[in-house]
C-alpha cells in the first residue's frame, strides 16, 4: 500500500486548543476552544464561512441538523442557533461547566449533554430541560453520552467506578447500571459495535453485551512510567473501533495494541518508544491524541511534548503524522517531525481528507499560536471512488471507525 499524503490547508486559531468538530452537508464545523465560538468551514480550502458565538469556551463539537446548530460551553450554557447564526434559545441545567467533547442527539427530538455534575436531556424545539441526573465526580470529568438508536437507550459513562456505566430510557429511568474495573478515562464515551459496548477506563478496557448489559471481558493495562511519574496507562480519551470489529488502543507512553473486540485477543502491538517515535521523558500522555480508522488505515498525530527550546528531538513542534496499516500492524507512513503536538480532539474525515487540531502549550507552560491541519490522503496510482459520508459525533457509535470508502475510496468496477 503506497500512500500519497499532502497537507492542503492550515487554519490558525490563535493561542488556545483546536478542538473537535463534525462533517455535515459538505461542511466542517470546528470548535476553536478559547475563541468562544464554532466555525463553519469549507473543507476544500479551510476558509471560515460563518461563526456561531457562544457564551464561554467550547471544548466540544456541536450537533448540526436541519433544525439548527446545538452547542454547549463553559458556564453550562446550551445554545441553539439557526443557520444564520442567530440564537433560538439558551438553556442552563446548572450542572457545572461543559468540558466534554460533544453534544449528542437522542430520541430524534432531544439533545443529551453531559456535565461534571450530571447529565441533562433537553427538548430541541424550546430548550426545555426534560430531566437531569446528578452525581458526585470521583474521577476526571469530561465524558460524553452515546445514544443507542436500535435499543432506544442513552448510555453514559459516569466519572466513578461503582455504577460507572448507566443506560437511561426516554424518561430518565436507569435500565442498566454496571460497575467498572476502574473509573472511565476522561473524554470517554460508551462505544458501540454490533452487540458489543466498549468502555475505556483509566487502566482497563471493558466490553459489555449491550443487549443483556453484562460484562463480557476486560483487560488490565495497569500503569506506565511516563513524564517522571507512574500514570494510568489509558489516561486520555476514547480509543478507536474499526468498522470490522478491531479495537485500537494506545497507552500513555505510546504503545499501540490492536484487540479483537469479541474476545480481547491481541492481534498486534507497536511500541513507538522502541521505534524511536516516543519518549518516556515527555509530559503529555499519548492517550490524549485522537485516532481515526478507515479503509484499512489508522491515522494519528503525535503527542510528544517538551519545551521548544529543548535540544531533544521530542518537542511540541516536532511531531509526526502517522498512518498504520491496522490489518498488518505496521507503520506505512511517518511524516517528517514538523507538526505541532496533537490536541485532545478526534480527527475528522471529510471525503478523503483528515482534519486534526493541534495543542498550544508546551510542558513548561509557554503558549503558542495553534492550528487545524488538513491532509489529503490517497493511494498512489489507484483510481478509486471516495464516498462523501457525514461524520456527526453519534456518541460512541463506531467511534473513530469511519464508513468504508470515505478515506481511500472504493475500487471502481470495470
Amino acid at each position: 500500500m503506497e500512500l500519497k499524503v499532502e497537507r492542503i490547508w492550515r487554519l490558525e486559531v490563535g493561542v488556545g486548543p483546536a478542538e473537535h468538530g463534525i462533517y455535515k452537508d459538505g461542511y466542517v464545523y470546528l470548535a476553536p476552544t478559547f475563541r468562544d465560538e464554532f466555525w463553519k468551514v469549507d473543507p476544500e480550502t479551510g476558509t471560515v464561512l460563518k461563526t456561531f458565538k457562544m457564551p464561554g469556551h467550547v471544548w466540544g463539537a456541536p450537533w448540526v441538523d436541519n433544525t439548527g446548530i446545538y452547542g454547549a460551553s463553559t458556564g453550562g450554557d446550551i445554545v441553539k442557533f439557526n443557520s444564520s447564526g442567530e440564537v433560538i434559545w439558551n438553556s442552563n441545567p446548572s450542572l457545572g461547566d461543559f468540558v466534554s467533547e460533544a453534544v449528542v442527539e437522542a430520541w430524534g427530538g432531544c439533545i443529551a449533554v453531559q456535565f461534571p455534575k450530571g447529565i441533562s436531556l433537553l427538548d430541541k424545539d424550546e430548550g426545555e430541560i426534560l430531566w437531569s441526573d446528578e452525581w458526585s465526580s470521583e474521577a476526571p470529568d469530561g465524558q460524553e453520552p452515546t445514544f443507542d438508536s436500535e435499543r432506544g437507550l442513552l448510555w453514559v459513562c459516569r466519572p466513578m467506578e461503582k455504577d460507572g456505566l448507566v443506560a437511561y430510557d426516554l424518561d430518565g429511568e436507569k435500565i442498566y447500571s454496571n460497575d467498572l474495573p476502574s473509573p472511565p478515562t476522561s473524554y470517554a464515551c460508551p462505544q458501540i459495535w454490533t452487540r458489543y459496548l466498549v468502555v475505556i477506563c483509566r487502566r482497563h478496557v471493558a466490553v459489555f453485551d449491550r443487549i443483556s448489559g453484562k460484562m463480557i471481558w476486560s483487560r488490565d493495562f495497569s500503569t506506565v512510567p511516563y513524564g517522571g511519574e507512574d500514570q494510568d496507562s489509558l489516561s486520555g480519551g476514547v480509543r478507536t473501533i474499526t468498522h470490522d470489529g478491531r479495537l485500537i488502543i494506545w497507552t500513555a507512553d505510546g504503545v499501540f495494541t490492536c484487540l479483537n473486540i469479541e474476545n480481547g485477543d491481541i492481534l498486534w502491538t507497536l511500541d513507538f518508544k522502541s521505534l524511536g517515535y516516543a519518549s518516556r521523558e515527555c509530559s503529555d500522555p499519548w492517550g490524549y491524541a485522537g485516532g481515526a480508522a478507515a479503509d484499512g488505515v489508522f491515522v494519528i498525530l503525535g503527542r510528544n511534548n517538551l519545551p521548544v527550546n529543548s535540544d531533544s528531538p521530542f518537542r511540541m513542534d516536532k511531531n509526526r503524522l502517522f498512518i498504520i496499516d491496522y490489518e498488518a500492524g505496521r507503520i506505512i507512513y511517518a511524516s517528517e517531525p514538523i507538526y505541532q503536538m496533537a490536541c485532545c480532539c478526534k480527527p475528522i474525515i471529510a471525503k478523503g481528507r483528515v482534519i486534526i487540531g493541534s495543542w498550544y502549550k508546551d510542558s513548561k507552560g509557554k503558549t503558542y499560536k495553534n492550528f487545524y491541519n488538513c491532509w489529503r490522503i490517497s493511494l498512489t496510482g489507484d483510481s478509486r471512488r471516495v464516498l462523501d459520508r457525514e461524520y456527526l459525533w453519534m456518541g460512541g457509535v463506531h467511534h473513530g471507525g469511519y464508513s468504508r470508502g470515505c478515506l481511500l475510496g472504493l475500487k471502481r468496477h470495470r
